[in-house]
């Protein structure tokens, strides 16, 4: 069994960084802790507690946001504990039926929800988003979120609408938050990202005609950035940054000399 302990999206993880050993750092199943608000089963030996707050961690572990540690985690170590935290959060947002208003509860033959008032079964939500990376010649597309106040730039990312493809998302957004046309050419990379329930979805695009205007709502600031000479750039562990890092890698190599 592999246990995960939350402080709302706080997770227990080891206090010293370094003794993680980046295959299940967070799997807090021998460590001695109080009876949790919560307690969930999730199938495949996961288990998930939520604790209350105010609760102190006990020594040699502490409770960091889950975000912050992700970091410097090699990422498939850390989709489990993503599992767990996604799940909790969407049993949160479905204690009580939305049909009706009836109290849920659990469907016992499946990962659902189910209404004893009047039958409604509640699948977890994954809400799927793109995060585009755009070229033009040398350059990527970078940009500031007008949300964001530490400074960095990543690439552009919007929920999908219903009845859009992935590649139309790209277009949209693109076109809304920095008024230019793109050309979407593919797929390239997915991540888990239980904040509180996405699926975030790497999409190539390059510029194909307009000037970069930012909406200023959204969007604040944007550019074209070569490899040695960008802003702050998204943390490590995060798909925006490995998708970054692979565009200017990739720009770097074809302007090497052979």
């Amino acid at each position: 069994m592999m246990r995960f302990a939350f402080r709302g999206s706080e997770i227990l993880v080891p206090a010293d960084s370094k003794a993680r050993d980046g295959s299940t750092p967070f799997d807090s199943a021998d460590v001695q802790l109080p009876e949790p608000l919560d307690t969930q089963h999730f199938g495949d030996g996961l288990l998930a507690h939520l604790f209350q707050p105010e609760l102190d961690s006990p020594e040699g572990w502490a409770w960091m946001p889950f975000r912050s540690v992700i970091g410097s985690i090699v990422q498939p170590s850390w989709h489990p504990a993503a599992r767990a935290l996604a799940l909790l959060n969407w049993r949160a947002a479905t204690r009580y039926c939305g049909r009706c208003g009836a109290p849920n509860g659990d469907k016992p033959d499946e990962l659902a929800r189910w209404c004893p008032a009047c039958g409604a079964i509640t699948y977890p939500r994954i809400s799927p988003a793109v995060l585009a990376v755009v070229r033009r010649d040398d350059t990527i597309l970078l940009a500031r979120n007008a949300m964001n106040k530490t400074g960095m730039w990543s690439i552009l990312a919007g929920f999908v609408e219903p009845g859009e493809t992935l590649e139309a998302c790209v277009r949209r957004e693109v076109l809304e938050e920095v008024s230019i046309e793109v050309e979407v050419r593919g797929y390239s990379g997915s991540q888990p990202w239980p904040f509180p329930d996405q699926l975030m979805i790497g999409m190539q695009a390059i510029w194909h005609a307009g000037e970069l205007i930012p909406d200023g709502v959204e969007i604040v600031e944007a550019g074209w950035f070569s490899p040695d000479d960008h802003p702050p750039l998204p943390m490590h562990g995060s798909l925006s940054r490995a998708l970054i890092d692979a565009a200017f890698e990739e720009i770097s190599r074809a302007g090497t000399p052979h």
